[in-house]
């Protein structure tokens, strides 16, 4: 259930942050969102968007790496389908309550060692997976990756929002959800087939090194992920609280569509595979190959959204 999509990124789009009026006013060290144009090179943004959305796919590979493994954790753990389906619950609930303050962290303090910071999580919380003896160590390390993927939104559309040149934050957009989409897609198709070819624990292994290999990634291109935190000024005007966007109806309206789409969605994730082998007799070899298929798709789909998105006027 991608239910960070919702409260997670308002605090952070609707951020009173600016930047100052003054460029000397500015630290040496200080990285302005976007140039005096306003327009940034295409190259420029093409590296932030990749890399926006290289973290982005991180953030949905994590939450797809149990619910394909269900066959094999329930027989492991002695456990039913209800008992795994909460370790899902602990993982969204989590998620959606880091989200939900994560975006005023991130105006605090940037967005990129948030970003760093959420990544380790996940990393660490896959691995734990794959070395846990109980349920509960599953549910532990659960609770630790939906605190990992709770940042995620806000980082991402912050750094998008703030340095993306306008002209291109449809196809920003895009490629976001994009890249997502194939996070979903590539988690069951890696832990299934490394699952067979091995064991489910060397398969989270695997995981999780791909989660520290795009962490490593990222760290070594951070230069382009760096963006100026301004300070209040002192005797400054006081600017309406924190939780002002709360007034805005478009806000409530965005929540109740990604609230019910994701409630929705989440069955599909957790239960559609397993769904498909007791109920259409897919071999257990294939079913995770339904959800891989709906998520590219969906990722289809979205690229032709980006063109929508920066021609409106086509529709």
């Amino acid at each position: 259930m991608d239910l960070k999509f919702t409260v997670k990124c308002f605090p952070c789009c609707i951020s009173a942050q600016k930047e100052p009026d003054d460029p000397s006013a500015m630290t040496p060290s200080s990285t302005p969102s976007k140039p005096a144009s306003g327009v940034s090179s295409l190259r420029t943004d093409a590296n932030l968007i990749g890399l926006v959305g290289l973290a982005h796919l991180i953030s949905h590979f994590s939450q797809l790496l149990l619910a394909p493994l269900f066959p094999w954790l329930k027989d492991v753990f002695n456990v039913s389908y209800a008992e795994l389906g909460f370790l899902m619950s602990i993982f969204f609930v989590v998620s959606s309550a880091v989200q939900a303050l994560s975006g005023f962290v991130v105006d605090r303090l940037g967005p990129r060692p948030v970003l760093f910071g959420g990544l380790a999580l996940i990393g660490m919380a896959v691995l734990g997976y794959s070395v846990s003896t109980s349920y509960w160590m599953m549910a532990g390390f659960a609770g630790l990756a939906g605190v990992g993927n709770g940042v995620f939104h806000p980082v991402d559309y912050t750094l998008l929002n703030r340095k993306v040149s306008a002209p291109r934050l449809g196809h920003a957009y895009s490629v976001h959800g994009i890249t997502g989409s194939l996070g979903w897609a590539l988690a069951p198709a890696l832990v299934v087939t490394l699952t067979f070819a091995y064991s489910w624990r060397v398969a989270l292994a695997a995981a999780a090194a791909l989660v520290f290999s795009v962490l490593a990634v990222l760290v070594l291109n951070r230069d382009k992920l760096a963006l100026n935190v301004v300070a209040p000024v002192k005797g400054a005007p006081a600017v309406d609280g924190g939780l002002s966007f709360l007034k805005i109806p478009a806000v409530w309206m965005c929540f109740a569509f990604f609230f019910w789409y994701a409630m929705v969605l989440s069955v599909v994730q957790a239960f559609a595979p397993e769904a498909a082998r007791q109920l259409h007799a897919v071999p257990l070899a294939l079913v995770a190959m339904c959800l891989t298929v709906y998520m590219v798709c969906s990722a289809g789909g979205m690229v032709l959204g980006g063109f929508f998105g920066c021609r409106p006027g086509t529709l």
